[in-house]
């Protein structure tokens, strides 16, 4: 089971990892976005918990009023509620009130479904008193309007009713004015009024607002505005976050890295691996820049081989070079010796400086030419591989039967596509086949043979070249493709042989191997590639 888990949450990490900035830009996006949400619904809820717990503390002792309508009572100076009654379509209203000598706060009003209390501030629900108008400064009264005359309706453009505050000290002068001014209720309710005390009816109504917002404290008012705004800043702050987050984890990383790769390189320091980094656009862009310092390490390995071969050659020059000095500088000496004591110089004193000097002169010629092939310069061309494959077999009968007619002679080409096209630099290939030719010919006891074989796959050239002589020996097979090395050197083999070889196959984009054939004999196999040209 903990396998389990664990493939998982890594096949999630590297699915992470490989996903590209614009979709994991739109995940970020998307989870800022949802948290954003959770968290100022949460923060909204608790904001409205503190303002309900102050608004509550703020409407104790205060009454949550119904508007009206209202009549005033000018026997008890007191607002009765009333109801209207609509008489025509004349703007013909009648406003009928009920004395109650029951005061307000024995009796709230039934109003909000059976409760009694508004739910959300916890003030009892009732009816406004006069007294309630004048000393609570969040109620006010105004005009209900209606039973308007004829010349209001002109005086005023056909627009009589203007919503103005009414001060409530002022309350029976106003009404008593508009009561005469207004059109006047009809005998029948004005029976009622006489039949019953309790009644009371009149042409003028009034109604009571009450502006909550005079009872905000400015907590509450700051709760409400961090309310509205909560969503936005919210938005804004986790956004910064998210996106910090981001460009931190999906950019800054990569680009930090790949800073420090650059400047790594740029200090010649290549022994490190690039790190992988998130992101499928940054994890090319990090294989680029692998595939750049590996290449970069392998040109700095070649070169520090270059360079060190070209030390053991010079060092193995110069010690090679001890010995005809050494024979010079004796024989001279003798020489000198003897011409001292009057005594001739003989022919064969001469003929022992001529060929130390011709011997210094080949040396001369091997180091030049071993210093030109390290900056000869490899010119491929496509050539077809059964043409190409008769013309070398051609060459190396040829070489052999110049070398040594009496040897014997093989060729395998069967593994050779004869239509394959080869890209090689053919003089270059030739040059390596006459190499081993000339060392296999040196060793052979009577046989030598060569093989080709194609490698598709890996667009390598595998070329071998194996004799029936002794073979390697071991130090031969751990250093015969170093420089002057040799275990039978003479005058005109210096042991540069398979050093050329090597050199010449490296530059083809080869390798050289030397081993010993089960039934006796050396074989050299070599390699080149030949990918397509250009």
């Amino acid at each position: 089971m903990r396998k389990r888990h664990a493939g998982l949450g890594d096949r999630v990490r590297a699915w992470w990892d490989t996903m590209p900035l614009m979709r994991s830009f739109f995940l970020y996006a998307a989870a800022c976005v949802l948290v954003s949400i959770v968290a100022s619904l949460l923060l909204m809820a608790t904001f409205m918990s503190a303002y309900d717990v102050l608004q509550r503390k703020a409407w104790e002792g205060h009454v949550d009023v119904e508007g009206g309508p209202y009549i005033y009572d000018a026997q008890e100076d007191e607002l009765v509620p009333a109801f209207t009654i609509d008489l025509s379509t004349t703007d013909r209203i009648v406003f009928l009130g009920l004395r109650s000598e029951t005061p307000y706060e024995q009796k709230p009003v039934d109003y909000y479904g059976g409760s009694l209390y508004n739910a959300e501030t916890g003030a009892p629900i009732g009816y406004a008193t006069l007294e309630m108008v004048r000393d609570d400064p969040s109620l006010t009264i105004f005009d209900w309007g209606g039973n308007y005359t004829e010349q209001d309706y002109l005086e005023t453009n056909g627009h009589p009713y203007v919503s103005t505050t009414i001060d409530a000290a002022d309350l029976a002068d106003y009404d008593a004015r508009e009561r005469a001014e207004r059109v006047a209720v009809d005998g029948e309710f004005l029976s009622l009024e006489q039949a019953n005390s309790d009644f009371i009816v009149s042409n003028v109504g009034y109604y009571v607002s009450q502006y909550d917002s005079m009872l905000e404290t400015p907590l509450m008012f700051a709760l409400r505005v961090a309310t509205g705004l909560t969503p936005f800043v919210m938005l804004v702050v986790l956004s910064i976050m998210f996106f910090r987050r981001f460009y931190r984890r999906r950019i800054g990383v990569p680009l930090a890295i790949f800073c420090d790769v650059a400047g790594r390189v740029a200090h010649q320091d290549l022994d490190f691996v690039t790190p992988k980094v998130p992101g499928r656009e940054f994890s090319q862009l990090g294989t680029a820049f692998e595939k750049m310092r590996a290449s970069l390490e392998e040109s700095q390995r070649e070169l520090w081989r270059t360079a060190e071969e070209r030390r053991r050659l010079n060092a193995a020059f110069a010690h090679d070079l001890r010995t005809p000095v050494t024979v010079l500088k004796g024989t001279i000496e003798m020489a000198q010796m003897r011409a001292a004591r009057g005594e001739a110089v003989e022919e064969e004193t001469l003929r022992t400086l001529g060929g130390q000097i011709e011997r210094l002169e080949s040396y001369a010629q091997a180091m030049s030419g071993i210093a030109k092939l390290e900056d000869r310069t490899v010119e491929r061309a496509p050539v077809a591989a059964g043409a190409w494959g008769a013309e070398l077999r051609r060459q190396a009968q040829d070489y052999v039967s110049a070398a040594r007619p009496e040897l014997g002679f093989g060729v395998d080409m069967q593994g050779v596509p004869p239509q394959a096209e080869l890209s090689v630099d053919r003089s270059l290939v030739e040059e390596v086949l006459g190499n081993l030719l000339s060392n296999a010919c040196v060793h052979a006891r009577g046989r030598v043979a060569i093989a080709m074989r194609l490698d598709d796959e890996r667009g390598l050239l595998m070329l071998r070249v194996s004799d029936d002589g002794d073979g390697f020996s071991p130090e031969a097979l751990r250093c015969g493709c170093e420089p002057f090395f040799g275990e039978a050197k003479d005058a005109e083999h210096f042991g540069l042989g398979l050093n050329i070889v090597q050199t010449l196959t490296r530059l083809h984009g080869g390798t050289v191997e030397l081993a010993n054939a089960d039934a006796g004999g050396g074989v050299v196999t070599v390699t080149f590639d030949v990918g397509k040209a250009a």
